[in-house]
């Protein structure tokens, strides 16, 4: 056999191991738990049939009652555990005929705490700085491991780590780590130190964890159920809580001449007063004329006039003869 068929086998091999391992993942035993956004369950063991209804009668309702809430479950073996239809409905369900508990719904939960193993200290919302260098390592909680526990050949249930670096870079590994598909048995899970953060490049970084058991993360995106909430931290290698010491200047006082006090002498200005040159002016009386001009009354001048030529006339006549 040639290196090429032997890692083709393997290839195989391994992708039948991971489809039994999800196979077993969502066949649901009697009496069994589910998670509200799972989707593709095999619930046929549950006693549940095809087109039948399951019932729910509440948190304090009586089995037999009138049920709080039915669903209709045409093909238990492609089972979907609907938000629409199951979120605040946890609890026992039953199937509508006989009332033969079928299957428990939960709400997911999870989250994510991240921890600087070399300094010794765990990054929360409070911590804005990671040494760059340092050793990272990851606890998820979480109360979905039951799906490993519980349900007949599955391996874990399936939990992704997340980080997310400077310009938006998803990180599926780090260093040697495989951070997708985690599998985990236990309420806490512990990755111990995976993550040598000398390797990678400055700036900040978001850590969460998500369970994809069964596309519940993709069907129920909800923070603190199937999604963590995020550890956000600037990585690099100076603290950027220190403010560096500013440099000191010196700076050269200029010094202040005295200031030299000038006398200031006042002399008496004399002013000499020129009498004003009075100029006579000389207002010209109008003298009243003394001769009242005769009053002649209208045609006596012409009368004395006519006189004076006829004594011309007569003198004239007098010397030619």
């Amino acid at each position: 056999m040639t290196l090429k068929h032997t890692l083709l086998l393997v290839c195989l091999c391994l992708a039948a191991v991971t489809g039994l391992a999800a196979a077993a993942s969502n066949t649901i035993p009697p009496s069994g738990t589910v998670f509200i956004g799972e989707q593709g369950l095999d619930i046929s063991a549950t006693g549940v049939a095809a087109n039948t209804n399951v019932v729910w009668y509440g948190t304090s309702g009586n089995i037999g009652s009138a049920p709080s809430a039915v669903v209709f479950v045409t093909d238990p073996a492609d089972f979907y555990v609907s938000p629409a239809l199951f979120s605040g409905k946890t609890g026992a369900w039953f199937t509508e005929t006989g009332n033969t508990l079928a299957f428990y719904v939960q709400n997911p939960q999870i989250s994510i705490r991240v921890f600087d193993v070399t300094a010794g200290f765990e990054v929360t919302k409070s911590t804005v700085w990671v040494p760059k260098g340092d050793t990272i390592s990851f606890q998820v909680d979480n109360n979905v491991y039951i799906i490993g526990t519980t349900r007949p050949g599955s391996a874990g249930a399936p939990i992704t780590i997340r980080i997310r670096g400077p310009n938006g870079v998803e990180y599926s590994a780090v260093d040697s780590f495989s951070l997708t598909n985690i599998l985990v048995n236990s309420p806490t899970y512990m990755t111990g130190p995976v993550w040598y953060t000398g390797d990678y490049p400055i700036g900040n970084y978001s850590v969460w964890a998500e369970s994809t058991g069964n596309d519940m993360n993709d069907n129920y995106p909800q923070e603190g159920q199937t999604i963590s909430a995020k550890v956000t931290f600037l990585m690099q290698s100076v603290n950027p809580l220190i403010t560096p010491t500013p440099t000191t200047v010196r700076t050269t006082t200029p010094t202040t001449l005295p200031t030299i006090a000038t006398t200031r002498t006042t002399v008496p200005v004399t002013t000499v007063t020129t009498p004003a040159t009075i100029i006579p002016t000389t207002v010209p009386t109008t003298i009243p004329p003394t001769t009242v001009p005769p009053t002649t009354a209208p045609g006596f001048g012409w009368t004395i006039a006519v006189a004076s030529l006829g004594a011309a006339a007569l003198v004239l006549a007098a010397r030619k003869g």
